[in-house]
């Protein structure tokens, strides 16, 4: 009886140790008990984009100031639902963030100001914050962009977006940090917006006569209203305030035309005019013939 007691006991003392060892192992690994990274401004230019990461403590230095820092990202167990905490200088904030796991932070400082972008590639969402040094943010939102290079200067950020030409395509333009932080294009807004050349390679044919505008090239600001042969050749171009579409054809020229999406479920239904508002037909160069 005493032999068995004493196996029992020596089993219990066992779990507990293992338990004990797991709790110190994660807690000597886990993001809790990371000892602090020094980030000194003065180690960087003076406008600058860094990635930083998620579940690490930092202490910020800059100038004569000396604070915390850090961004805790954590997924819930159900869908793509999670948390983020912020501790920045006095500011504790805890907010509701979808994929909040996936992504990851960069810390921004430009026209003397602090912002925190919270990025995540796979679904190119990003979360926005001003940082102050009160205890609370000064702004915060989201938007739906890409990073096509990693970001260095605040001023200049290669995003891409989605855009439509005959479909989803893509556009690459360069961003500034905004008002509150919101990437702004350093474009106008108002402009076109170019397929990128992934988007511009696949060659498309005509498959029926269509009443166009055509410009002498993609710099042209008039075009002629004329008749486009069924057999020409084109390719993707850009498009213009989601009003037009425009087209390069081999030799240079461009021609316009109105692409509109009708709401449906479960996805949009494209519907491309011309001029004389026909639909405007066309096919891959490539694919044969139905």
């Amino acid at each position: 009886m005493r032999k068995t007691l004493r196996k029992h006991s020596v089993r219990s003392v066992n779990l507990l140790s293992v338990f004990l060892l797991s709790l110190f192992l994660f807690g000597s690994f886990g993001c809790a008990q990371d000892k602090p990274i020094v980030f000194d401004y003065a180690s960087q230019p003076e406008e600058f984009v860094v990635k930083l990461k998620a579940n690490q403590k930092y202490t910020i230095v800059r100038g004569k100031d000396r604070f915390p820092f850090s961004i805790t990202l954590k997924s819930d167990l159900i869908f793509d639902h999670g948390t983020s905490h912020l501790i920045w200088n006095k500011i504790d904030r805890e907010a509701r963030m979808l994929r909040a796991k996936e992504k990851v932070p960069y810390l921004i400082h430009t026209n003397g100001k602090d912002f925190l972008y919270i990025y995540g590639e796979q679904a190119g969402d990003l979360n926005f914050i001003e940082l102050s040094d009160t205890n609370s943010v000064k702004g915060a939102d989201n938007a739906q962009l890409h990073f096509f290079e990693e970001p260095k200067d605040p001023k200049n950020l290669p995003v891409r977006i989605g855009i439509n030409v005959l479909g989803p395509a893509a556009a690459e333009l360069r961003y500034h940090v905004g008002k509150l932080g919101k990437p702004t294009p350093n474009e106008d807004p108002e402009g076109y917006r170019y397929c990128t050349a992934a988007d511009r390679k696949e060659k498309l044919v005509t498959t029926k006569d269509a009443r166009v505008l055509i410009f002498a090239d993609k710099d042209a600001t008039e075009g002629k209203e004329e008749t486009l042969p069924s057999g020409s050749v084109f390719t993707r171009l850009r498009t213009s305030r989601r009003l037009y579409t425009d087209l390069l054809l081999e030799d240079g020229r461009v021609f316009r035309v109105t692409e509109r999406y009708l709401f449906s479920e479960p996805r949009a239904i494209m519907e491309v005019t011309d001029l004389a508002d026909k639909p405007f037909e066309y096919r891959s160069l490539e694919a044969k013939k139905g």
